[in-house]
């Protein structure tokens, strides 16, 4: 309709126009707005008539009216709304005909990415009327929001560090409400929060980095910021807007350095003084983008290092000689490319001499700078050209050592060059120049060399007519004539087929042609060719095809390339350049139609051609069935159903095609004209000719409105498909509240239509019709109901949006049920009903109930504790006493009900609360007596109360409270009444004696009551023994017994209360001595007799009220305590008087509705039946069935009693008695399965399932009252089966209580009924064990049975989750007998048969490991047998093992039951009402009684409607255990015997050989002197020589060693040792070595080995040197092998001293510290080592060794001794194995870490280190010790002329002579040695204490521990072992040995390697390794040969 009506408003417009009079425009009578969640958006075009929008998944528009427009314009009438027509994009959308509104647009509309729509407004009012008058339009457009990033400047995105950089964006909208957050994590600013309302004017076109992102800026929002970034790398930026988490834009850009690093050169060793260094550099722009630098030695030194980086290439340059001459030397030449304005040439000089560093630049004046040559360690200079020194440090100005390097630093910058100088200075004497070369970037853009792309044009002329050969040319940028010597080009013709070279050529720069562009002039070169240099090569055309050239193009030698270039040899010829079918989608194969419309085909046809041409098109139709393979070329459709199949055009008409798949195949044939050539083409195309659309209708109008009560009907019916063909049509119904949630077809959560719904699925999804029922959709909201139909693969969907009225109130009834007064009573319930009248079960209502404060606070209140039904239920019932302290004067109970559709109600009760009197005092005198003749008074005073008068009663606590229970009852108060009156002063009373278990102690209860009935209780405690002899308790009786006769008679002519209850008191005082003279027999008290006698006088006492009540009761539970006493007229008469009192509570409970009082007396009442049923029980042959039946009467009437104070929902009562138990619960019909699901926690059972049904009787809301009776015994004795039954007996009464509070009996339809076993079930312990061939567990047992049993079940009780096989034999002998049955019994399921078809469905009882042997299994079994007795053996046998037999792991149920029903104490018990249920097992019996009648209503006061229950076991079979005829006899196994012996023989042995250790390196512990030591030597060193731990380390080589120092060096020594051995792989040997002189400070030793030995190689790991004199030490890290082959020249290797400030190589470190703990803290391998030091001796080590393997053992046999009956699967037992010596390994490491301590850090006295110097060696043996005659000679020249080139100053550090000599000669310097040396050695670097030390006694514990472990653990291992079989001992070893090789190769290994790795994270230094003679003591012995030398020297 809109699109007519716009057509005539532009009718309309168009005459307007052509007329006189122009229309006029007026403002349009609406405003619209679209404002979003943050805010209204805006463009930078908006106007009034022009509004933006966000799109954002959904679009409100609202519009009202312009100002001046409105109804408020008018003031008389006001104008009628303007009609107005809505397009989005010129497609009506709608129509709005109000003043104000809202149009919603939804996801069929959204806009496009990038794309805007727009909605226009076209409005027409009555005061504006076409023509003469118009309105605006209003346009709306709908975006999305598009925002640009990009970097303004620079563009090269090629930035410097520290550099600006601009950053911009450009957003489409923009709000208020939107910030953009800005951020780059290593840029300043890091971030930064811009609004959006902060943006600029359109910025300058030039700005933008392109054309299209300026013209996309000019129309939106620009921002820019600037940002620097300090450090280089690929940094980035993003951003976000914070209000739209969807838009986050990001950039990322290249951050160089400023400086670029190009080349490196490196000095050799040059002189200070005669070697000075000069050096001349040029910087040379050769061209636009080309820079060469050459860099000149002009003293030619010679000897540089150079090394150049990407961007630099080397090169000779073509036009300059090198070297220029013989002076000079080019260090280095390059050539770099940039990209920047011209540079200027640079030069300058460097010049090194005698420390002093001369730069010019240039012919500027030179730059001196003095490096202060040794007089500072370094110095740095940083200074630029022109500007001076501007930073200058100098460190360490103090004298500097000549032993290290001294450096000098300069920094230099000269234009766009730096240089880094260093000059190193060696001992002042040479120096070495480092100069690294950087360019400054600010000014350039540097390319690297490797990724530049050579530019070459290759151009190739066209053949001519009359010649045979064309031309091919190329070009290159001109180059400079320093570079054209580097271009080589290299050009090669192929054959047709490059098969072979045609031609090969070769052109060099030189080649180059001049005006080459006349061989291409037809082409438009892409370049200037004046600035490029061309070359040409004539090609010879030999055919007309194509030639194949290939131009590879070098320069130099660091890049080339390679160009294809074919040479055009032939003329243009006729191509078919495209044939194809046109397709919206280029990339479509498949395009879809419908059958029912027509459609056509395009081909386009492009041909190259320079004649006419011939064209023949033809198409051809062929179905298929899919892409993948081709058509049937026979089955083409016939061409004369379309039209132009010869045609490029090509027509078909509808419903000419099938449903299906076709194939379109279209071929052209072109002829040129004049020509045989003949070009032909094709191509194709699949149509899919598809079945129409689905049609989904849901009937009525798109929108409905529904009522909350209504019932409703979604109807898809009407839904079609109109190809009636392919099978039925699906209905599918979804709903949600979010129509969003259809997107993406996933349910919101809070969203759901119903609770039950889980997705968006319906509750009933499937059906063309859906009936909502009435109240299934929450009322007051909107619902989104869609109906999807499917058929094949087609969908289709309808819509449906539902309103639902919000829903009628809640109505709450609520009703006060107990203590309803004006004020509450305290010490009584507190109870009341809030039922929801118009509430389903279906609504779900939520009750919660609150309690607030008289100021409307609420109060925290413990629901739990204090109620009985908690707080969340509709009936509310709060404990007695709960409020008789109560903190506020009134209280409100508020109710809060809420149903799931959302609605809701409320209710609020005030109440005061009657504070109970005022608590006084009372008091008994006297405080002890003696019962039944001492008078007690008891007298209170000080209560007070408003409500008077107050009343006093006395009650005398009794022993019911304790042996029965009531649990609803808070305070149990039962006792018989002493006193009841006004006055607080009771008369004089006997009172009976107390408790002896109670230390004769009687409680009395004092209650004051008030006269609204609250009461405060006093509890008195008096002590009352009994009287010392009983003579005089006969009369007390027969007095006690007169006055309550007589009390009893008055009282039934109409006496006081007062009378009765002191009647009734007496009567229990008189029963009490009857209980008394029990205990103390008296011959003058019958007592059968007189108890007779008291129920007389109980009965003639009156009962009125419920304290006559109490008395009666109180009286018959004293009187029936000693049950053996009561004769059958007793039990009669207390079970008339019992059934009185019941009755008149039941009365009296129905009046005054006080629940906690009655329930007390039922307690007392339960008492008195127990005793009654337990007398009548005594004598089973005289049981009274009608007694049994009055009590089951009287029990009933008080669960009547009861269930008056209960409510429903609230926890059950259990009345408790000592043979038997009540449990009552009530609850409403709605809720009565789960009301009596209680889980597991019960004992016994009941389940009822009331009858389904429309029963107008029965309502959701009625109230069902359950009573559940549990007899330990069963009280039908006359019934049989007495012994047979082998659980408790369970009755059960249901009955619904009506309107009037009666109850009317009800049988439920059904009743699962748990009944569990008492004791002695037959349940008895299989043994199981490994059978014969130990390939799985077995066990059986045998059992008799009758010929006539029916079935037998048994179950198999067991921990294990195992799977065992059931096999069922005929006889005991189970050699060669086959099973008759079997079966498969699981743990998680029921046994099932296997094997042999035994039918399982005749056993009704089901269950994991119950295996049931059916019926018809056992009349299989009767017919194979004559005999009344049948034997049936059973076998199991499951895939656990076990290793040996044990009675631990299976039991043994057999049981056959059956359940018995009575249906009321006179019948007889029924086997058919009830069956055994599935659920029956070894401890309970599950029986399931169905009712055979309809539900049947009784009075509960006309009968007993109590039904009863019990179970009864058929046959108890004995059953034999047959495991030794199953299982496996297992022998001893001696296996751990004789691992232990072999353990112990071992370590013998092994102990000799390390106590043989022991002492050896006890004497080997000494400092070897050399026999050519002399006593006149100046010098004294201690040399400590470290050998490897690698393999073959050490050498029998001799060894002559020569120290070097300051002051000179020494001869070479040998260093002499035998016979002791020495240089022993791992050793360490200490030699004393003196010297002619004091050799000072030593820096270096060396070391010689002869060759003739049968090992000469050596691994010297590190070598220490001291001074025995200075105590100064110098180390040396050798780690170097020394080798010499046999017959080779004497070699001799040199090690310099290791700077103790220098890091050591974390490697050698590592290595040295890891061998040092494997050799010295690994237990097992320290034994071993090859040499050995310290305290803890190798014998020690040992023997501890043994006490950790013994106890390993110990442990791992305890585990598998703890766990031998557990079992494990057989490919599982090595695996826990190895599993339990992983554990073991684990538990022994601290017993082992205790030894190790005690043995190692005991205290003990330093072992001294001993000097030895051994007998004078013999001259042979010396001479060969060090070397040949000839090789002594040359040495000795050698260091006679190293003494004369010593310094002058080392001479004068020598020592005088004299004095030395003098020391010698008295025998001073051995003395002085020896008392230096017996000290620490190194005093200046000892070592920390940092290890505790124990006491010397630790020693001997540690000794003691290894004992004890040893032979302990060797006694239990043999013990345990010995019992054990072959495969375990076995898993045993195994464990065993893995828990040894774990500690030994895993846990010392791990732990040391893990400790050295740590160590050597931090630097470590020499004095961080373990050196001797930090730890060694040394004691000098002066020898003889010494002493006799000394005396030589002394004659001479």
């Amino acid at each position: 309709m809109g699109a007519p009506l716009l057509l005539l408003l532009l009718l309309a417009w168009g005459r307007g126009g052509s007329g006189a009079a122009p229309a006029r425009l007026q403002p349009c009578p609406l405003r619209v707005t679209c404002p979003g969640p943050y805010g209204q958006v805006s463009q930078r075009q908006d106007n009034e008539h022009r509004v933006s929008c966000l799109w954002n998944s959904t679009v409100i528009l609202r519009y009202r009216p312009a100002p001046g427009a409105g109804p408020e314009a008018e003031e008389e009438q006001p104008p009628p709304p303007p009609r107005c027509l809505w397009f989005l994009n010129s497609a009506h959308v709608g129509n709005t005909s109000r003043w104000a509104g809202q149009v919603v647009l939804r996801a069929g509309h959204a806009p496009p990415p990038g794309v805007c729509r727009r909605l226009t407004v076209r409005c027409s009012s009555a005061s504006c009327a076409a023509p003469e008058c118009c309105h605006h339009n209003v346009s709306i457009e709908i975006c999305r929001q598009e925002v640009r990033l990009f970097v303004l400047w620079p563009q090269t995105r090629l930035i410097r560090a520290g550099e600006p950089v601009e950053l911009g964006w450009c957003a489409r909208l923009q709000s208020a409400g939107w910030q953009y957050r800005f951020s780059s994590r290593a840029g300043s600013p890091a971030t930064l929060l811009l609004p959006s309302s902060e943006h600029r004017e359109a910025q300058s076109p030039a700005i933008y980095p392109t054309v299209e992102l300026q013209r996309t800026c000019a129309a939106y929002y620009s921002y820019r910021l600037t940002v620097r970034y300090s450090e280089p790398g690929i940094h980035g930026a993003s951003v976000t807007i914070e209000q739209m988490p969807q838009i986050s834009l990001s950039i990322s850009f290249k951050v160089e350095s400023a400086l670029l690093h190009l080349l490196s050169i490196s000095s050799k060793l040059l002189s200070v003084s005669q070697q000075p260094l000069s050096l001349s550099w040029r910087l040379q722009p050769l061209t636009l983008s080309t820079l060469a630098y050459r860099l000149v030695d002009t003293q030619a030194r010679g000897g540089w290092l150079h090394s150049y980086t990407s961007f630099t290439l080397p090169s000779n340059f073509c036009t300059i000689s090198t070297p220029q001459s013989q002076s000079e030397i080019v260090v280095a030449s390059v050539y770099l490319h940039v990209d920047v304005k011209r540079f200027e040439a640079l030069s300058g000089e460097l010049h090194l001499l005698n420390g002093t560093l001369i730069l010019t630049t240039g012919k500027e004046t030179p730059t001196h700078v003095n490096l202060h040559l040794g007089k500072t360690n370094s110095s740095t200079y940083i200074f630029r050209y022109s500007q001076g020194t501007f930073h200058t440090s100098a460190e360490n100005n103090s004298p500097i050592s000549t032993d290290h390097p001294n450096t000098h630093t300069v920094f230099y910058q000269h234009e766009e060059l730096s240089y880094l100088l260093t000059i190193e200075f060696l001992g002042f004497q040479w120096y070495k120049l480092n100069m690294y070369l950087y360019m400054n970037q600010k000014r350039a853009l540097f390319g690297s060399l490797a990724e530049r792309n050579l530019e070459v044009h290759v151009f190739s002329s066209r053949p001519s007519f009359l010649q045979n050969f064309t031309y091919l040319v190329w070009f290159i940028p001109a180059q400079h004539p320093m570079l054209q010597c580097e271009w080589t080009f290299h050009l090669q013709l192929f054959g047709t087929h490059k098969d072979h070279i045609v031609q090969s050529s070769t052109y060099t720069y030189s080649d180059h042609v001049k005006n080459a562009t006349r061989f291409v002039r037809h082409s438009a070169l892409p370049f200037d060719a004046d600035k490029y240099t061309a070359f040409v090569a004539k090609v010879n055309c030999t055919t007309s095809a194509p030639v194949p050239a290939l131009l590879n193009v070098r320069v130099s030698n660091y890049t080339e390339k390679n160009i294809e270039a074919p040479v055009a040899c032939q003329k243009k010829e006729c191509k078919l350049r495209l044939v194809w079918i046109q397709r919206s989608d280029r990339r479509a194969m498949i395009l879809y139609k419908k059958r029912e419309e027509s459609f056509y085909l395009f081909a386009r046809v492009v041909a190259d051609c320079h004649i006419g041409l011939s064209v023949y098109p033809n198409w051809y139709v062929y179905p298929v069935k899919d892409t993948k393979n081709p058509p049937d070329w026979s089955t083409q459709l016939n061409s004369s159903l379309f039209y132009g199949s010869e045609m490029v055009h090509f027509t078909v008409p509808s419903n000419t095609l099938d449903y299906g798949l076709y194939l379109f195949f279209f071929t052209v044939k072109i002829i040129p004209i004049g020509t045989k050539t003949v070009l032909k083409g094709s191509d194709r195309i699949y149509v899919q000719i598809e079945r129409p659309k689905l049609v989904a209708n849901i009937s009525g109008a798109p929108f409905r409105v529904v009522d909350f009560n209504e019932s409703w009907t979604l109807d898809g019916s009407a839904s079609s498909d109109p190809d009636p063909q392919g099978g039925p049509m699906s209905f599918t119904w979804y709903c949600t509240r979010d129509i969003l949630d259809y997107d993406t077809m996933k349910l919101t959560p809070r969203k759901k239509c119903n609770p039950s719904q889980t997705d968006l699925h319906w509750l009933t999804p499937s059906g063309p019709i859906q009936r909502i029922p009435p109240e299934s959709l929450p009322g007051g909201a909107i619902y989104f109901f869609r109906l999807v139909i499917q058929k094949g693969s087609r969908t289709s969907y309808a819509d449906l949006v539902v309103a639902v009225e919000p829903g009628p109130p809640l109505i709450l009834k609520v009703t006060c049920l107990e203590n309803c007064g004006s004020t509450l009573i305290p010490t009584e319930r507190f109870a009341l009903s809030g039922k929801c009248s118009n509430c389903k079960p279906s609504n779900k209502p939520i009750y919660h109930w609150s309690l607030f404060s008289d100021s409307k606070t609420e109060i925290s209140f413990d629901w739990s504790s204090k109620t009985s039904t908690g707080r969340s239920g509709a009936y509310l019932s709060i404990h007695a006493l709960t409020f008789t302290k109560p903190a506020y004067r009134s209280y409100t109970v508020h109710l809060q009900v809420s149903t799931w559709d959302g609605r809701t109600s409320s209710y609020s009760r005030s109440f005061k609360v009657n504070t109970p009197p005022q608590a006084g005092k009372c008091n008994i005198n006297p405080h002890r007596g003696i019962a039944f003749l001492t008078k007690f008074v008891v007298k209170c005073k000080g209560f007070s109360d408003s409500h008077l008068p107050l009343t006093y009663k006395v009650i005398v606590a009794s022993n019911v409270p304790e042996t029965t229970k009531v649990t609803s009852v808070v305070e149990n108060t039962f006792g018989t009444i002493l006193y009841f009156g006004s006055m607080p002063k009771t008369p004089p009373s006997l009172l009976p004696a107390g408790m002896p278990s109670h230390k004769y102690t009687l409680t009395l209860y004092v209650q004051v009551c008030d006269s609204l009935g609250a009461f405060t209780q006093v509890t008195l405690h008096v002590y009352v023994r009994n009287p010392a002899s009983t003579q005089s308790l006969p009369a007390a009786f027969q007095d006690l017994l007169a006055s309550a006769s007589s009390l009893s008679t008055a009282g039934t002519s109409g006496s006081q209360t007062s009378d009765v209850l002191r009647a009734g008191y007496l009567a229990y005082l008189a029963a009490s001595i009857l209980n008394y003279v029990k205990a103390a027999p008296t011959p003058q008290l019958p007592q059968a007799k007189f108890r007779e006698t008291l129920v007389k006088t109980a009965l003639n006492i009156s009962v009125k009220n419920i304290m006559e009540v109490n008395q009666i009761v109180a009286v018959l539970s004293e009187v029936t305590e000693e049950v053996d006493e009561m004769n059958v007229r007793s039990q009669d008469l207390a079970i008339r008087k019992l059934t009185e009192a019941t009755g008149i509570l039941k009365t009296l409970r129905n009046q005054i509705h006080w629940s906690e009082e009655a329930e007390i007396q039922t307690s007392g009442i339960l008492r008195c039946l127990s005793n009654i049923l337990t007398t009548d029980l005594l004598d089973l042959k005289n049981v009274s069935a009608n007694g049994i039946e009055q009590v089951l009467s009287i029990m009933e009437n008080v669960t009547e009693v009861a269930f008056r104070g209960k409510v429903p929902g609230e926890t059950e009562t259990l009345m408790e008695t000592k043979h038997w138990n009540i449990t009552l619960k009530k609850d409403e019909a709605w809720n009565i399965t789960n009301a009596f699901r209680t889980g597991d926690t019960c004992r016994n059972c009941f389940y009822p399932t009331l009858k389904k049904g429309n029963d107008p009787g029965l309502s959701q809301d009625a109230v069902f009252s359950a009573a559940i009776f549990e007899f330990d015994e069963s009280p039908f004795t006359w019934l049989g089966y007495t012994s047979q039954i082998i659980s408790a007996v369970l009755g059960f009464k249901m009955a619904e209580t009506k309107a009037n509070g009666d109850l009317v009996g009800i049988t439920p339809e059904r009743a699962d009924i748990f009944l569990a076993r008492k004791g002695g079930r037959s349940t008895f312990r299989l043994v199981m064990g490994p059978d014969t061939t130990q390939a799985y567990t077995t066990g059986g047992f045998s059992f008799d049975i009758n010929r006539n049993t029916t079935s037998i079940n048994f179950q198999i009780m067991t921990k294990l989750k195992a799977t065992f096989k059931v096999k069922v034999f005929t006889d005991a002998n189970l050699t060669h007998a086959q099973p008759i049955a079997s079966f498969t019994a699981f743990h998680n399921r029921s046994t099932v048969a296997s094997g042999n078809g035994t039918a399982t469905a005749e056993c009704s009882i089901k269950g994991p490991y119950i295996v049931c042997l059916p019926k018809s299994l056992l009349t299989v079994i009767a017919q194979g047998s004559s005999t009344d007795r049948l034997n049936i053996s059973i076998v199991l046998e499951t895939h656990y093992v076990t290793r040996y037999p044990t009675r631990m792991l299976v039991g043994i149920y057999v049981f056959n039951d059956q359940c018995l029903f009575l249906d009321e104490p006179g019948g007889l018990w029924s086997k058919d009402t009830c069956r055994v249920g599935s659920l029956t097992d070894w401890q309970k019996v599950h029986c399931v009684c169905d009712a055979t009648r309809k539900r049947r209503s009784l009075p509960a006061h006309s009968a007993t409607n109590i039904k009863f229950l019990a179970a009864k076991v058929v046959v108890l079979p004995n059953t034999v255990d047959l495991g030794r005829n199953l299982i496996a006899h297992i022998p001893r196994n001696p296996l751990t015997l004789i691992t232990v012996a072999s353990i112990f023989g071992v370590y013998f042995l092994l102990g000799i050989w390390t106590i043989i250790k022991d002492r050896a390196e006890k004497e080997i512990k000494q400092i070897m002197v050399l026999p050519d030591n002399s006593p006149s030597d100046e010098g004294s060193f201690l040399v400590t020589l470290y050998t490897g731990s690698r393999c073959t380390a050490g050498t029998k080589a001799d060894v002559a060693l020569q120290l070097i120092g300051q002051n000179g060096r020494s001869k070479f020594r040998c260093l002499w040792h035998h016979p002791a051995p020495a240089f022993q792989r791992g050793g360490i040997d200490c030699f004393l070595i003196t010297t002619k002189k004091d050799l000072g400070d030593i820096h270096s030793f060396k070391v010689r080995l002869n060759n003739d030995s049968s090992s000469p190689s050596w691994y010297l790991s590190r070598a220490e040197i001291e001074n025995t004199f200075t105590r100064k030490a110098w180390c040396f890290m050798c780690r170097q092998w020394l080798s010499c082959a046999k017959g080779s020249p004497l070699q001799e290797w040199k090690f310099p001293a290791t700077d103790p400030k220098t890091p050591l190589p974390k490697t050698d470190y590592f290595l040295i510290n890891c061998n040092k703990r494997l050799t010295e803290y690994h237990l097992w391998f320290s034994v071993f080592a090859p040499t050995f030091g310290g305290a803890f001796t190798r014998f020690q080590r040992w023997s501890t060794c043994l006490a950790v393997i013994l106890f390993t053992l110990l442990v791992n046999i305890m585990f598998f001794n703890s766990d031998k009956n557990e079992e494990s699967p057989i490919y599982l037992r090595y695996l826990r194995s190895v599993t339990v010596g992983i554990e073991c390994a684990l538990l022994t490491i601290p017993m082992e870490m205790l030894i190790v301590a005690l043995f190692k850090y005991s205290q003990k006295e330093p072992t001294p280190i001993v000097t030895k110097m051994y007998p004078e060696a013999k001259p042979e043996s010396w001479n060969c010790c060090v070397v040949s005659e000839n090789v002594a000679n040359v040495i000795e020249a050698e260091d006679q002329m190293s003494d004369v080139n010593s310094s002058p100053g080392a001479k004068s550090s020598q020592r005088p002579k004299s004095s030395l000599t003098t020391n010698y000669t008295k025998g001073g310097m051995f003395l002085r040695r020896s008392t230096a040396l017996g000290t620490t050695i190194r005093e200046l670097r000892k070592s920390p204490a940092t290890e505790p030390v124990l006491c010397w006694w630790c020693v001997s514990v540690a000794w003691a521990l290894v004992g004890a472990i040893t032979i302990l653990s060797s006694f239990f291992i043999v013990l345990y072992g010995l019992s054990y079989g072959y495969q375990t001992s076995w898993e045993w070893l195994i464990a065993s040995g893995i828990s040894f090789l774990q500690s030994v190769f895993l846990h010392s290994i791990l732990k040391s390697v893990l400790f050295s790795a740590l160590s050597t994270i931090c630097p470590k230094y020499c004095e961080d390794l373990t050196w001797v003679t930090q730890e060694k003591h040394v004691e000098v012995h002066i020898t003889e040969r010494t002493k006799s030398a000394g005396e030589k020297r002394g004659a001479s």
